[in-house]
């Protein structure tokens, strides 16, 4: 039985927020060609074999619905040179096609939207959803991969902030 926190959602976000965090770029399509787009730092390698990956999405989130329908989804680890890309796939209001319009992609397998100017790439079929609290835990089965090589360092979030290896990313 879990006991009542003796503290509130901001201060909790604010501790975890000490925590550097890549940053990932998440997209889908549904079978009907429905597309989504946001921007993910909860994400985590949890096998190699089989190649599994996670990542959480919350409930409350614009794009729920279109990545509990999706089967494809592909998660697209950005460059420090990426920031605008995470930040248009975290603005809420706009549909996955919206996001998408203002940032080149290809379809890859099965018509899932895949970036190619990331610095990798991981793309499978959706494997298992885990209801935890407010938020869903999506575990994916990788089937494709691609890794394009560049000096240019990940993107990073912390303290609410993107920033750089060396320091915060410039605004």
């Amino acid at each position: 039985m879990m006991t009542e926190p003796l503290f509130d959602s901001a201060e909790f976000r604010q501790v975890c927020g000490h925590f550097p965090t890549g940053v990932t770029a998440v997209t889908a399509v549904t079978p009907d060609g429905t597309t989504a787009a946001l921007t993910v730092n909860s994400f985590t390698s949890v096998s190699l074999t089989p190649p599994k990956v996670l990542f959480c999405l919350a409930t409350s989130s614009s794009s729920f619905r279109v990545l509990m329908d999706s089967e494809r989804i592909a998660i697209h680890i950005l460059g420090q040179d990426q920031e605008d890309v995470a930040r248009r796939f975290a603005t809420s209001g706009l549909t996955g096609t919206e996001k998408l319009g203002g940032v080149a992609w290809v379809p890859g397998p099965d018509g899932v939207p895949l970036l190619p100017g990331t610095p990798a790439v991981l793309a499978g079929r959706k494997d298992e959803v885990i209801t935890s609290g407010d938020h869903v835990i999506i575990l994916l089965d990788v089937d494709h991969v691609h890794l394009k090589p560049s000096k240019v360092p990940a993107l990073s979030f912390y303290r609410g902030r993107f920033v750089a290896p060396n320091g915060p990313v410039a605004e």
